[in-house]
């Protein structure tokens, strides 16, 4: 079963600071005792140019977890904006 849950946070490219706001959405989905975490989120066009697919990613929500993702960017049906499509690498610390 998928579970979804609306998130906050930053992320961050080594200590570097790459995005301040994210306000996305985060999925689980369990199968035979296995989870995978992935989620969304929109940006402009101008912060899709500051994020790749093959760069590793660490989001920081602001209840304190953290985890390392990639990220494919999508268009949006909005204009001048596109939607930010990633998956957790192994899981999420505190």
């Amino acid at each position: 079963m998928d579970k979804v849950e609306h998130i906050r946070g930053k992320i961050f490219q080594g200590e570097q600071l790459v995005l301040d706001q994210v306000d996305g959405f985060l999925n689980c989905h369990e199968k035979q005792g296995r989870k995978t975490l992935y989620g969304t989120f929109e940006i402009s066009a101008d912060q899709s140019k500051l994020l790749n697919s093959v760069t590793c990613y660490r989001l920081a929500l602001a209840d304190g977890r953290k985890c390392n993702f990639y990220v494919e960017i999508v268009p949006s049906n909005v204009q001048g904006k596109s939607i930010a499509e990633f998956h957790v690498t192994v899981g999420f610390k505190k």
